[in-house]
């Protein structure tokens, strides 16, 4: 329980600040949740909204527990999500197929092997049984890894969603208003500095994606990296429900609105939110092989987002150690829609009850050790 008149500011109003926000404001905590542009803008309203753990795992490692956990409370906390902000998020219990490579049947084999021990569902398709799951899959693939379990949401709604439970539940946004600095005294963060006026706290969460540039002021430089991915939208000619389909150059995501979304490039170190011809006829070439009667949907858009990555492929979740008061929720890379829920609560454990965040997401792996 949040001590009588705390006060914190979280920088960034995506997915995961508006989920901190939320879980904060949840425990009485007063929030002001600052946005430089507007919620949705950034890589939150960019990404196709897929919660894939072991889709998103080749092999075991410490993404895994931390993933899985985040699937399992996904459902009650879009509950509670949903009920605060008065919307229906329309959360899809699509699956996932992961389609072999050719050659490759056998290592996706092993790979389920010890997959199964985290989800008894999963499954490996052969060539028929594929067929029959996607029938609208171009012939060729010799199987398929398929997790029924994974789902999906419309990222752009669920990010809108949060920042408006949040409010909801006591939070104060303020979008337009970027940080322009980390305010400090006696050796503790007191709040930050807005173009206009200086936002007073008594902790300050730092949730921009892979802009670390408010923190290096203080010395603290996280190796983030954004990693720009183009995707584009169609409106299949007719319905084409079903899983998300991941195949070697790509993904598909059929979405609840009848469109697909097709992704997506990476493209390390890249800032600029450009979509080139170049990637649209890639992605466009991928669709129609994997799925040919994507020919004669109708192009409806394409936009660019920048990942915000750190080398582990980790998110640093957790107190930045040279300044008592300041916390980071950044670098979630691909699956920030996934590990929202779990950031926010567990942050909000963290910084309110001191309950210790997994080492593997603790910010300090990235820090010198402190002095003495």
């Amino acid at each position: 329980m949040a001590q009588a008149g705390m006060r914190v500011i979280v920088v960034g109003g995506g997915v995961i600040g508006g989920a901190v926000a939320l879980a904060l404001a949840r425990r009485g905590v007063a929030v002001e949740l600052l946005e430089r542009d507007l919620v949705g803008a950034g890589a939150s309203g960019a990404a196709a909204g897929m919660l894939a753990p072991l889709s998103e795992s080749q092999a075991p490692g410490p993404f895994l527990p931390i993933g899985l956990a985040a699937l399992r409370e996904f459902s009650p906390w879009v509950d509670t999500v949903e009920a605060l902000a008065g919307v229906r998020l329309d959360l899809l219990h699509s699956g996932v197929l992961m389609l072999a490579a050719p050659g490759e049947e056998a290592a996706l084999r092993d790979r389920l092997d010890w997959q199964r021990q985290h989800d008894p569902g999963a499954t490996f398709l052969d060539g028929p049984a594929l067929a029959r799951l996607v029938p609208h899959l171009a012939a060729g693939p010799a199987g398929a890894l398929h997790y029924p379990n994974e789902v999906q949401v419309d990222a752009r709604r669920y990010t809108l969603a949060l920042a408006r439970a949040a409010q909801a539940a006591g939070a104060h946004l303020r979008e337009g208003t970027p940080a322009t600095a980390i305010l400090q005294a006696g050796g503790r963060v007191t709040g930050v500095a807005t173009g206009r006026e200086r936002l007073e706290a008594d902790a300050v969460v730092v949730a921009s994606g892979s802009d670390g540039a408010l923190l290096r002021p203080l010395g603290i430089d996280l190796p983030l990296v954004p990693i720009k991915g183009e995707m584009v939208r169609l409106l299949p000619a007719g319905p084409l429900a079903g899983p998300i389909v991941f195949a070697p150059g790509g993904y598909i995501v059929p979405k609840a609105d009848g469109t697909v979304l097709v992704g997506a490039t990476q493209l390390p170190g890249r800032h600029d939110l450009g979509v080139e011809a170049g990637a649209v006829a890639t992605l466009l070439g991928f669709a129609q092989r994997l799925v040919p009667q994507l020919a004669a949907a109708r192009f409806v858009d394409a936009w660019a987002g920048l990942r915000p990555g750190l080398p582990d492929r980790l998110p640093a979740v957790g107190p930045l150690p040279p300044l008592p008061g300041l916390w980071a929720a950044v670098g979630h890379h691909r699956n920030g829609i996934l590990l929202a829920g779990w950031t926010g609560e567990r942050l909000a454990e963290a910084l309110l009850d001191g309950r210790p965040l997994p080492a593997a997401v603790l910010p300090s792996r990235y820090l010198p050790p402190a002095a003495g």
